[in-house]
């Protein structure tokens, strides 16, 4: 028992009556309340404490479990959100700052964070990372396959959307004949049903694809032996019909007379070059025939692409070393009616002064610079008007010679190379332009010609039609004349060009006598 004062009276309770608390609990009892009153009073207290108690433990519980689900929440929402490491920190630096005070959030909560970093990550990048359409990429059809394995048969460079192909290899043409006709008795027909590639690759187009690309590496590989000579010295342009081409002279208004005030201008006499040329086709074929086919003779068919490439080549060569060397050296006959070298004077109709017989040298060398220098611009086709015009004001570039004079031009022109006691041309030649030309087609051990850079003043056109370089077209099909008469697939070269030479004075011409 223990005593208890209350309410001025003390009076004795059982202890566990007694509420555990620091402070004295005052309880107003009227003078008529029984000792029973105070201890049934005393016991709800302690029954509402320990219920109040027993409460707050199940909300901490809860609130732990809470804080647990939201730290496994906010792991896997940011795994799948999809933002960049560091945008993926500050949203989570965030949150389990809240989490780490025993503060547990909702799942909007989160969601709204993550969308909210998205949007600003968006705004930060936008500028940079425009893009466009998604693509799928290197995906290779059979088709795909085929081509690059024959681009491999015959040996010439892929297409650049092929390079990563990687096609089961053919043996030769015969597989190739095959495997796109079926074929198989050699009747040159086409039995689709023996087909079991899928694709609709056709074996002549495959073919001429292939040849052409032979063609285009042996023009270039001619070209780089000596055979493009001739672009240094002309003017390709293109044309988009076969009507004759006519020659445009630069320079021909010469200079501009004076106007007085208030006179009226007068007419210009405006030369134009009676110049023309027509276009010429060239070309011919080579049989495919069923024999090679089916002897399996790709080498020999590359050959002839090859061929074809030369032949195409050397034929413009040939076509533009002959306007030097035709009518025994002096040129083709232009519209004036003069030779295109001769030695006839400017002020004569027909005369181009032009034409000398003087050796390579280095003085020679000069005196035709000079002569070319001072050729007299085109004022007008006509009496009074010949040899009349400003001078041309421009040297000559290149110096064409046989292979023969090719040591002693490049002597004269390159300076460096001279290896004579008195180097006449060190001073004269020093800095000035100039490139040595071999002609592969003369054969004139002594004649040589001087020719202006073309770029300054054209006096030679090759007018080409569909292209400078030969086009290889086919005909294969069991439909084809040539297959059913003759077995042969037929593989054609064609080209169109046109050689004008419209001015003869950028040209000058030494005809040496041997």
């Amino acid at each position: 028992m223990k005593k208890v004062k209350r309410d001025g009276k003390v009076i004795e309770v059982e202890e566990k009556d007694v509420l555990p608390t620091d402070e004295a609990v005052t309880v107003t009892l009227s003078e008529q309340n029984t000792d029973a009153e105070t201890a049934a009073l005393l016991q709800v207290q302690a029954a509402q404490k320990l219920a109040d108690g027993k409460a707050h433990t199940a909300a901490e519980s809860l609130r732990q479990v809470r804080l647990h689900s939201c730290r496994d929440l906010l792991k896997v929402s940011l795994q799948a959100s999809g933002l960049p490491s560091p945008s993926a920190a500050r949203v989570e630096k965030m949150f389990n700052t809240r989490l780490d005070k025993g503060d547990p959030f909702e799942p909007v909560e989160l969601d709204a964070a993550i969308m909210d970093e998205r949007a600003l990550l968006s705004a930060l990048t936008a500028a940079g990372s425009i893009q466009g359409p998604g693509r799928i990429t290197n995906m290779h059809t059979s088709a795909d396959q085929l081509e690059a394995a024959v681009s491999d048969l015959f040996g010439v460079a892929r297409d650049a959307k092929l390079a990563a192909v990687k096609p089961a290899h053919l043996t030769g043409i015969r597989e190739l004949y095959l495997m796109l006709t079926g074929d198989y008795d050699l009747h040159g027909g086409f039995y689709g049903e023996r087909i079991q590639l899928a694709t609709t690759a056709d074996f002549t187009g495959l073919v001429k694809n292939a040849l052409n690309k032979i063609v285009a590496q042996q023009w270039e590989a001619l070209g780089l032996a000596g055979y493009n000579w001739w672009e240094k010295i002309v003017k390709v342009e293109h044309f988009t019909n076969l009507n004759s081409i006519t020659g445009v002279l630069i320079g021909t208004v010469g200079a501009l007379p004076t106007v007085a005030e208030g006179a009226e201008y007068t007419e210009l006499a405006i030369g134009d070059s009676p110049e023309t040329a027509t276009f010429t086709k060239y070309g011919g074929y080579i049989p495919l025939t069923l024999e090679l086919i089916d002897r399996d003779e790709t080498r020999k068919l590359k050959a002839y692409a090859s061929e074809l490439g030369s032949a195409a080549r050397r034929k413009i060569s040939a076509l533009i070393a002959a306007v030097f060397s035709a009518n025994a050296g002096i040129g083709p006959t232009m519209a004036d009616t003069g030779a295109l070298f001769n030695a006839t004077a400017v002020t004569t109709a027909g005369g181009h002064k032009n034409l000398l017989t003087t050796a390579l040298a280095a003085a020679e060398w000069d005196v035709v610079s000079t002569a070319v220098f001072v050729q007299p611009q085109l004022i007008k086709q006509a009496a009074t008007y010949y040899g009349t015009g400003p001078q041309l004001a421009v040297s000559p570039r290149f110096l064409l010679v046989p292979r023969v004079l090719q040591m002693t031009a490049m002597k004269i022109l390159y300076p460096s190379l001279e290896n004579a006691a008195n180097i006449y041309s060190e001073n004269q030649q020093r800095g000035q332009p100039g490139d040595v030309v071999v002609v592969p087609e003369w054969t004139d051990a002594t004649d040589w010609a001087a020719v202006v850079d073309p770029v300054i003043a054209p006096a030679i056109i090759v007018g080409e039609r569909f292209g400078i370089k030969p086009e290889i077209f086919t005909a294969g099909n069991e439909l084809s004349p040539a297959v059913f008469m003759n077995d042969e697939h037929r593989i054609k070269v064609r080209m169109f060009n046109a050689v004008l030479v419209q001015d003869f004075r950028p040209l000058h011409k030494s005809n040496v006598a041997g």
